[in-house]
């Protein structure tokens, strides 16, 4: 009989980001293929107000209550309609690749009861480790029987370094783990100075799929793309780089199709680009990367797309060096897959851009860390 295996996977409804959408799409296929019965693991919180005042206290002490206190600002009229297209749009999506395989758990008892239902439970990937989420015992698999395996996949911290005061805790639930797969250099270092486990640095799930695999997956999605045009997606208010891709498009000759107002409402956003559509969806998103001349971003996971049709990309890092920087992944993509650091802007500038890159270089890189991460799934499941 084929092993049941439970995953923890980045997910919440009404979260229009696609990179958390496309990883989970893309671990649970590849689970599948290798023969399991896969259920999606979803936790439906039922927190006391003791739970609430502890979630609290260590986000402040974590360093986000400047976030928890950002005053609403003011926003056009059409702003809530155009995200909730968006959101309908992400939702859709998971509506067809994630829901049907979910089984909730409502409460952290039945969470943790349920958990006996599974040969192994996997987490990952994405940044499902940060510090701030240490209390929900969710994607630390603290919940987890202790007779249940427990394994990791391409998991991230999301910083530098772990607040002292959670090195033990974290040093402790990481030693839970049957084996530990990280989606950076940092992340292994870390596992390795708290617990007493040795970790791999295995592919983001997305590029665990292959080019063509990817494009199969697009294939049916329509955008209208009928001009050639620079892709731009920024997540953080960086002025600047929307103002250099402005003149950068203006040499090229190329129009903008940017993504406006990601995760908030950015007032920068409301007079960028030539076209800012919102029904995008996560295989939209992609095929915006695939057909683009140009890209432009702040993303990750429009990185890694990047790498996979081989566009002409430059990314800016999304905030300055420091303890919560969470750039360290973009750092180890470009060397793990050995493009050209000059696609950095903070190393090539603008002209990074136009950098000459050995895509088959690239793409043999990516085969052999597609390999070696498919056998740590492996190992870890069999």
């Amino acid at each position: 009989m084929n092993k049941k295996i439970g995953c923890a996977i980045a997910y919440r409804k009404g979260q229009n980001n696609y990179g958390t959408s496309l990883q989970g799409y893309a671990m649970i296929k590849k689970i599948q293929q290798l023969g399991y019965d896969v259920e999606i693991i979803n936790y439906i919180k039922q927190f006391t107000i003791l739970d609430k005042i502890k979630w609290v206290i260590n986000a402040y002490r974590c360093g986000l209550g400047r976030k928890l206190n950002v005053a609403n600002q003011s926003v056009p009229l059409d702003y809530t309609k155009n995200i909730a297209i968006r959101t309908a749009a992400v939702d859709a999506y998971k509506a067809k690749k994630l829901l049907p395989l979910f089984h909730n758990y409502r409460g952290y008892d039945a969470l943790n009861k349920g958990s006996k239902n599974y040969d192994v439970v996997v987490v990952g990937s994405d940044q499902v480790w940060i510090p701030s989420g240490l209390p929900t015992k969710f994607y630390n698999l603290l919940f987890v029987d202790d007779n249940v395996r427990k394994v990791a996949y391409a998991s991230s911290f999301g910083v530098q370094d772990i607040p002292n005061f959670q090195k033990k805790a974290t040093g402790a639930y990481l030693d839970r783990f049957y084996k530990i797969g990280v989606r950076e250099k940092r992340g292994k270092e870390i596992v390795e100075a708290l617990s007493h486990q040795t970790a791999q640095v295995v592919a983001d799930p997305t590029l665990l799929l292959s080019r063509e695999e990817w494009e199969e997956e697009i294939s049916s999605s329509t955008i209208n793309d009928s001009e050639p045009y620079m892709f731009c997606y920024l997540i953080s208010e960086n002025e600047d780089a929307r103002a250099k891709a402005t003149e950068l498009a203006k040499q090229k000759g190329l129009k903008i199709i940017c993504i406006r107002h990601l995760e908030k409402f950015r007032a920068i956003d409301e007079t960028y680009g030539d076209e800012a559509p919102y029904n995008v969806g996560p295989n939209e998103f992609v095929k915006y990367i695939r057909n683009a001349e140009y890209v432009v971003t702040d993303s990750f996971h429009c990185t890694v797309f990047s790498h996979i049709f081989h566009k002409n990309f430059l990314t800016f890092y999304r905030s300055s060096a420091g303890k919560n920087t969470r750039n360290s992944r973009i750092d180890s993509l470009i060397t793990v897959l050995g493009s050209s650091v000059n696609k950095l802007y903070t190393v090539g500038g603008m002209n990074g851009i136009d950098a000459e890159v050995d895509w088959d270089s690239v793409d043999r890189n990516l085969s052999e860390l597609r390999e070696a991460s498919m056998n740590f799934l492996k190992d870890a499941l069999v």
